[in-house]
């Protein structure tokens, strides 16, 4: 089915997103996979000019610190990112796309949680230091991984330092108290999840303003990690009918349908797709 696709995605986008797939657990895959998701709506964005930006970033940290003491090593980063560069979360425009798209964020210093985090994260990784995602709910954060101990960061504050307690503390403000609680939570996020969740958030904000044509682009990269996930074929059914692509948003339908034939809203998924094949 996938030979059909993309329909709605950038070409562009998606040939360097699925071009990652086989390598995804690498970082550099990660970042690569990370600029193709923003290539769909900056088509003239350079990953290898990504890939050099983040290594000057890590080439000026090393150069001002001496000895390989890890302290010294992280105040040195946190110095050039956060205070000299002054990356921080855009708390004024929340919800502008640009703050899902990595050389957007790397151009701006204004990112989400999750797009500051992939920054810091892959700058602290080429500096040696054990760093990785957090995948919190409802704000992304990335670790530090210090022998026995563990350090949160949180790059959308600036790079502020996170106890265990205080990230507890801020998932029963956004979930309410009776939020469970695992240490689990605090894991490495995987690299598929980490771009799952980049474009979940981008699926909320263009299903919010009306940009069909967009969320059915994000849901085909989102199929790409997720083949699996039958119900994502409906999904893009769903959207594409609404975008008035009537064929591909059958076929999709029909799949979904002959894979899924307990579907609870079955009857209702049949009719759209008899009305959709006339």
């Amino acid at each position: 089915m996938n030979v059909n696709l993309p329909l709605c995605c950038s070409p562009r986008s998606y040939a360097l997103l699925t071009k990652q797939l086989p390598s995804l657990t690498s970082m550099d895959s990660l970042v690569h996979a990370a600029v193709a998701v923003s290539m769909h709506q900056l088509p003239d964005v350079e990953p290898a000019r990504i890939d050099a930006t983040l290594q000057h970033y890590a080439d000026t940290v090393r150069s001002r610190v001496r000895g390989r003491q890890t302290q010294a090593i992280l105040a040195h980063l946190h110095e050039f990112l956060f205070d000299e560069l002054g990356f921080k979360g855009n708390t004024d425009d929340y919800y502008n796309t640009n703050n899902s798209y990595l050389p957007a964020v790397l151009e701006t210093k204004r990112g989400l949680p999750i797009t500051l985090s992939l920054m810091y994260t892959v700058v602290a990784q080429k500096l040696g230091l054990k760093a990785y995602g957090v995948a919190l709910p409802g704000h992304f954060m990335a670790g530090i991984d210090l022998g026995e101990e563990r350090m949160l960061v949180d790059p959308f504050a600036g790079g502020t330092l996170v106890t265990t307690d205080e990230a507890h503390a801020r998932l029963k403000d956004l979930f309410g108290p009776e939020v469970e609680w695992s240490d689990e939570l605090l894991q490495p996020a995987s690299h598929v999840h980490w771009l799952t969740r980049m474009l979940q958030n981008l699926l909320n904000v263009f299903s919010s303003t009306g940009h069909y044509a967009d969320v059915a682009a994000m849901l085909e990269m989102e199929m790409t990690l997720w083949p699996q996930q039958h119900q994502l074929q409906r999904d893009l059914a769903l959207v594409l009918a609404r975008c008035g692509l009537s064929q591909p948003a059958s076929m999709w339908l029909d799949q979904y349908l002959k894979s899924n034939p307990d579907d609870p809203q079955r009857s209702q998924l049949q009719q759209l797709l008899d009305v959709l094949s006339n």
